[in-house]
Parts: structure tokens; sequence; C-alpha cells
């Protein structure tokens, strides 16, 4: 089975292009996301580091105010003075000037804004000795002594950031006022006046996690750690940030002091605080970074779509202009196709649609050429063949006028021989006209042909029978097939008035009337007689195809019929109506406009 695709190659050239502009689309949509995630990572990164330093900046701030506290205490004259008391004299009155004046420093010099919650201090010599603020649990004490002056000797440093700690349950609220979950603290040596210790300034990390959190409005995973990069605060969680990778692989920036490293994944920004040596990282995902850019991925499809569409109208119009020739070749074709054989194609190029359009004007040529000869000889086939259809003669009816005419001679009726002599010479001279101009006559012209035969035969069936005309003015100058009436007006006359006869053989005779009118453009015709008639079997003979009357040569409504059909393509403009015993009718409905058809036959015109 053969599938017939009715799109044009203009059509499918379009289609194409607009596939082709959806498959390149799509493409674009699916690297548009890397293409923005990589133009936008400079900037990102930039905005991530400057993010991670305001932060980095005010951790840094609580760390050098806690910094320059506690060398406020350690370098306090009274501070050392009240310790050489105590040393002198180690009893409780001593100690408790100790630990009043040390829980009394948080109140002085501005150092409340600090979130200290307690100090500790602890004197080496030959009586070692460790004092606090009022209200720091021995817990607290116990966690500074085991966890915290442990690794300050270990790592033989001068000062130490402490890492944050847990309060204990009841630890939570300090000397210096407020509920607190979580600490942190700074290391330092005393060596003052010959005296040499630890001291350690404990305080809230609570506010170094409301500043860290801060950078939740940049992004939404971080991790602040430690100097062995040791995770102090997640961001999340479950933070997904792999410090080792990101500390691995990162760049630093324009200060020794951050750095950063984009991945796949994300951004990475890294700043290291100054003092302590923690790191905050924070991450950005991939994801937030093509949301905070939005606007620039919808910029970048937009201008991809309208340089596509550009692009492909600009096609559309360059393929309409080399597919035009061929648009013209197909267009010809089907005129061709339709029976215009006089179309050609204009020649705009000398390229290989130029050669198809000259081929096919040659091809077209020769086809008009070829179809013109084979019209002419059709056409004069058809002319002749009509013509001999019209020029048939029934030889008896000529034997039979010639007895007549013999008949009337012998008894001396010369005026009447002059008389159907002169009727036959009508006759004939109208059937011999062969020219295919003469196809038609007017009604009066075969009106007149009729009555010419009827005259004759009433000169051979004297008194046998009659005739009626009922002809309408304006149907005399209507065009008619020639000869149609008198081959109608004999089969009326001799197989129904001549054939109606009594049980002795006698001729009963008849009326035999003709009948011609205008309605419209249609000219309605009709012979009929009430002669013999004819039975349902017998109709039904003389309608087929190939049945002809007890006749000469096929004359009669064979012939008639074959005229009908080679002027307007149908015989079903005739009709007939017949009963035995009670006469036959012959009508005809047929069209007033005629013209010659392109084939050389005749065909009706449409009007």
């Amino acid at each position: 089975m053969i599938c017939k695709n009715r799109l044009s190659l203009s059509q499918k050239l379009l289609l194409t292009q607009i596939l082709a502009f959806i498959i390149v689309y799509a493409v674009v949509m699916s690297v548009v996301p890397s293409v923005v995630y990589s133009i936008s990572s400079r900037p990102e990164v930039e905005t991530a580091m400057h993010f991670n330093e305001q932060v980095g900046m005010r951790i840094s701030q609580c760390f050098n105010e806690l910094k320059r506290f506690s060398g406020v205490v350690a370098s306090d004259d009274e501070l050392n003075r009240l310790l050489k008391e105590y040393i002198t004299s180690p009893n409780d009155a001593n100690m408790a000037n100790l630990r009043l004046f040390l829980s009394n420093t948080g109140h002085k010099d501005g150092v409340s804004s600090y979130r200290v919650l307690g100090i500790y201090l602890e004197i080496y010599g030959d009586c070692p000795f460790s004092t606090n603020t009022v209200g720091l649990s021995e817990s607290t004490k116990s966690y500074i002594r085991r966890e915290i002056l442990p690794e300050y000797e270990k790592n033989d440093k001068k000062i130490m950031l402490m890492e944050p700690f847990v309060f204990s349950q009841g630890d939570s609220t300090t000397l210096f006022g407020g509920n607190f979950t979580k600490g942190y603290g700074y290391v330092q040596e005393y060596h003052k006046n010959g005296m040499e210790g630890r001291l350690v300034v404990i305080s809230s990390y609570d506010e170094i996690v409301y500043i860290v959190q801060d950078i939740g409005d940049y992004c939404e995973d971080y991790v602040l750690l430690n100097e062995e990069n040791k995770v102090i605060q997640p961001g999340t969680a479950y933070s997904s940030i792999d410090c080792g990778k990101v500390l691995q692989n990162m760049q630093y920036g324009d200060s020794y002091l951050e750095g950063s490293y984009v991945a796949e994944e994300g951004i990475y920004a890294v700043r290291w605080l100054d003092p302590g040596g923690w790191k905050l990282i924070s991450y950005l995902t991939r994801d937030e970074v093509l949301s905070k850019n939005r606007s620039q991925s919808l910029m970048i499809l937009f201008s991809v779509a309208l340089f596509g569409i550009v692009v492909m109208i600009a096609l559309i119009m360059i393929v309409r202009k080399f597919i035009r020739p061929l648009s013209e070749v197909s267009g010809q074709m089907r005129a061709i196709a339709q029976g215009d054989l006089k179309v050609r194609v204009m020649i705009r190029s000398q390229d290989e649609i130029g050669r198809v359009g000259e081929a096919f004007n040659i091809m077209a040529s020769r086809l008009e050429k070829m179809i013109d000869e084979i019209v002419e000889k059709e056409k004069l086939e058809q002319t002749m063949r009509y013509s001999l259809l019209i020029s048939q003669v029934d030889p008896h009816f000529i034997y039979n006028t010639m007895n007549t005419i013999t008949y009337l001679a012998q008894k001396g009726r010369n005026e009447d021989v002059m008389v159907v002599n002169k009727a036959m010479i009508e006759i004939l001279r109208d059937r011999l006209r062969i020219e295919i101009s003469e196809v038609f006559d007017t009604v009066r012209q075969e009106v007149d042909v009729v009555k010419q035969y009827l005259l004759i035969q009433e000169y051979r069936y004297e008194g046998t029978f009659k005739v009626k005309y009922v002809v309408e003015q304006e149907a005399e100058d209507c065009l008619i097939m020639k000869n149609i009436l008198q081959p109608l007006v004999e089969n009326a006359l001799a197989h129904g008035i001549l054939g109606n006869k009594d049980e002795n053989g006698e001729v009963l005779g008849g009326c035999i009337c003709i009948a011609v009118s205008l309605k419209g453009e249609t000219l309605y015709v009709e012979v009929s007689d009430n002669g013999a008639g004819m039975s349902e079997e017998r109709l039904l003979e003389v309608m087929e195809e190939n049945t002809r009357w007890e006749r000469g040569a096929n004359i009669g409504i064979r012939n008639i019929r074959e005229r009908i059909r080679y002027v307007y393509h149908t015989d079903e403009h005739l009709q007939i109506h017949s009963r035995k015993g009670m006469g036959t009718t012959v009508s005809m409905c047929l069209p007033i406009n005629v013209e010659e058809g392109k084939n050389g036959n005749i065909r009706v015109s449409e009007k």
C-alpha cells in the first residue's frame, strides 16, 4: 500500500526547520544552566566571600575584645597585689578578696558587653593555687583543668582560643547574669611581678552562634571549624560540606584569610578568623546559584529563542525563494494535468532549478504539439463519424419514394411528381451535409424536413394518417441536433400507424403529434402516435444499447441515442413510453446552449 503524503515540499521544509529549532532549543535549555552557572560563579564567589568576610570580622571582633579583656585582667595591678597577699598569707579572707575582685571585673570598663561568664586563674610556684569568679561551678573548673590547660601546655602556646563546650546542668546561670547553653574561652599566660600562671576567661558562645547564623541570609549550609578543622558549629543538622575536599581544592583570594572553591555541585567560600585560626565555610548550592540568577537564565533563553525565530524566519524566506520556482513548476504541471497545455515556466536562473524549468517547457511544448496532432486526428474522425450518422438514409425510403414518383408519373400527375421529387431533393440535401458546423439546425428547419418527408408519405399512404404540429414560436429559432425529428416521425409512422392493423390486416390509421416547447434554457421535444404501441418486453429490448428496429442499417433509435451521447455525453435525454395498442411517445429534454468541445466533440455550454 502506498501512503500518500499530502504535504508540499515547502511545508516539509518548514516542519523540518521547526523540528530543528525545537531540538536546538531543547539542547540550549539543557546547557543554559551550566553556562549560567559558569558565568555566575565568579560574581557569586565574590559575594559569598564578602558575606564570609563580614561575618568573620564580627566574630574576630568578639575574639579580639575577649583577648583585650583577658589582657586587661592579666595586667591589673590590683589583682597582682591581691595575689601577693594570698601567697604571703593564704587564708580564706584573702581568697575571698581575690574571688570578689575577679567577679567584679566583669562589670567595669565596659567588659560586660563581651558576655563574659567567668574567670579562672591558676598560679604556679612553690605554693600553687587556683581561684575563680563567684558562681563558676566545679564541673566547669574541672573541665578547664582536665581539657583546656593540658591542651594549652601541649601546644606550647602563649594564647589559645578554647573551642565551645556545653555547660553542665545547673551551670547556665552565672555570676554575670543570663541563661546560656554553651561557652568558649580565651587562655593566656599570666606573668607579672615574678608570678606565673594561666588565665582563662569564659564567654558566652551564643553571641557567636547569632553572628554565624546571619550567613543563612545568603546560603543554607555553612560550618565553623576550629584550628584542627573540627566542626564547631554546623549550619544545618547534617551539613553536606566535605571540609577536607574544600580545604584541599580551594584557591586563595586577595587575602591569605580568604579562599574559594567552585565545584560542580556548588560554590564554597572559606574565611580564616583571626585570632584563633578558626575557619568559616559557606556553601551555595548549584540550584541556589541558578535561582539567584534566574533572570539571567531567562534572558539567555529568550535571546536564544528570539535569535532562533529570526533565523528560522530568514531561512523560511530563503527556502521560499528557492522553492518558488519548483512550486511554479508543480502548479504548471497541475495545469497541464487539467488540460491547459499552453502553460510555461518563467526561467529566472541557470542553476539546477532553472534547468528543470527549461526541461519542463520543452516537455510541455512537445506534449502540446502531440496532443494537438491527436486532437486534430480525432476531430476529423469524429466529424466523419458523426456526419455518417447524420447522412445515413434508409434505402427502402429511397426505393419507395421512387416507386411513388413512378406511380404518379404513370397516372399523369406531373405536378404531384414535381412536388414529391422536390421534397425528396430537400431531404437528401439536408441529410448529405457533413460539415461540423451543420451539426445543428433550427427547430424550424427540422420541422420543415419532417414536413417534406410526411408530404412524400402522404402521396404513398394516402388517407392513412394525420399530422398535428404543436411548435411554440419561441422554440422555432432554437438549435436542435440535425436530422433528429425525421427518424422519430418515421418510426412513429412505420411502427406505430402502419403497424396498427385490424384482424383482416387492414391499416387502421392514426395520428402523429409533433410538439416542441421552450422552458428556460431547455428544449422539450415530443413525437407521439396513437398506433400499435409496444409491450413492456419489446420496450425493454428497444431501450437496450445494442438493439435496433427492423429497418435499414442502424437507422432509428440507436442512431439517435449515439448522436445524443456524442453531443451531450449522455443518452439520458432520450425517453420512450409505450403501451400495447395505445401508441408510443418519444420525448427529449435538450439544452439549447451548445458549443464545440476541446476534443472536437460538441458539448453543452456551461452557462
